[in-house]
């Protein structure tokens, strides 16, 4: 009895034992998906999926919206992108000067021709207007200027007068028009008001000046200066007063009229200084074109002026004399086919004109 009991007992605890170790029943098994291998995803899920986290679904790293990638394939040299800017070729840049053209400038601006006359009309006496006239150029002429002394600028006016009025009329003033027949670089009208007074026995004078530089070639304006005399005080006249105080504000005037026009002729002249060349009875346009091709390497630039069907004008800026300017015309006229025979007329200023001859 003893011994089937026993047995009893140790089939029990082997069932027990069986039942706990048993596998799950399959459809248990069936409904819970194995983590190696998980269910495929939509299109819709990996696309949110990339835009969330910045991965593709094959690994590969993508750039968020408006964001640089972070990761990026290296590329090779050849694969890098063309520049699209280059430098300036020479031929856009103006040549610089050569040592001879610099040295010439330098001399031109050192010898620069003035001619300095009283504004028409103003209010000064003759004897006023010579000692404002005789000081500025006594200032020119002690810091080496070239000057055209008053009596010279008086005889020319009344000797070319007629020539004047037959050669240009009223498209100059005939102050312009003496200044480029006498060569000057600058002409500079000068206008004063003076002003005197007494008190207790002593005579006041005192002056403004307004002095206006302009190019006779061109008569453009190239600067303006204002200036107000020191009051000078005599114990003799109100006219004593006024000399001295006009004829010392003239010399303290001067300098600034010198470093004024000197700095734009520079600036202005900073290509050539500026000619003018005039042909006569040119034959046609294709015989001006030769010309001008034939000129253009002798000087440093060549602008086409006004012209007409019988006669051409032409702004040459150029670092050289007149006379130079001269040789290098005839030297292009000999290569221009009906030109060869081409002289010269006459020259006023830096204006030269030629006849072709035909």
């Amino acid at each position: 009895m003893l011994k089937n009991r026993l047995w009893l007992t140790l089939f029990a605890a082997l069932l027990i034992v069986s039942c706990v170790s048993s596998p799950e029943p399959k459809a248990q098994q069936e409904e819970q998906p194995a983590a190696t291998a998980p269910a495929p995803k939509s299109d819709a899920r990996n696309r949110a999926q990339e835009l969330i986290t910045g991965e593709k679904s094959g690994g590969q790293t993508t750039a968020a919206p408006g964001n640089a990638a972070t990761t990026e394939t290296p590329k090779s040299e050849t694969d890098k992108p063309a520049l699209t800017t280059t430098e300036p070729t020479k031929e856009e840049a103006a040549p610089e000067l050569s040592p001879k053209e610099k040295q010439f400038f330098e001399n031109y601006l050192k010898r620069l021709k003035y001619m300095m006359v009283v504004k028409e009309g103003a209010s000064i006496s003759e004897f006023q207007k010579r000692s404002i006239l005789t000081k500025g150029n006594e200032v020119l002429l002690k810091q080496g200027y070239d000057v055209i002394q008053y009596d010279q600028l008086l005889k020319n006016i009344e000797d070319q007068r007629a020539a004047y009025e037959a050669e240009v009329g009223a498209s100059m003033s005939i102050t312009q028009y003496i200044a480029q027949k006498l060569g000057a670089d600058v002409y500079v009208e000068l206008d004063c008001i003076p002003r005197s007074s007494t008190e207790n026995n002593r005579h006041y004078g005192e002056a403004n000046f307004t002095a206006n530089m302009y190019d006779p070639s061109t008569a453009e304006l190239l600067g303006s200066v204002t200036f107000r005399t020191d009051r000078s005080i005599s114990t003799t006249s109100q006219d004593d007063a006024l000399i001295n105080a006009i004829t010392a504000g003239t010399a303290q005037l001067m300098p600034r009229i010198i470093r004024d026009s000197t700095n734009v002729l520079r600036n202005r002249y900073a290509n050539g200084i500026r000619y003018q060349i005039v042909i006569q009875r040119t034959p046609d346009s294709r015989s001006v074109a030769t010309f001008r091709r034939n000129l253009r390497s002798r000087v440093r630039e060549i602008v086409m002026g006004p012209s007409a069907a019988d006669q051409t004008t032409m702004d040459v800026y150029f670092f050289g004399s007149l006379a130079d300017l001269e040789d290098a015309c005839y030297s292009a006229f000999e290569k221009t086919p009906g030109m060869e025979a081409a002289y010269w007329v006459y020259t006023r200023g830096k204006t030269i004109t030629f006849n072709t001859g035909t």
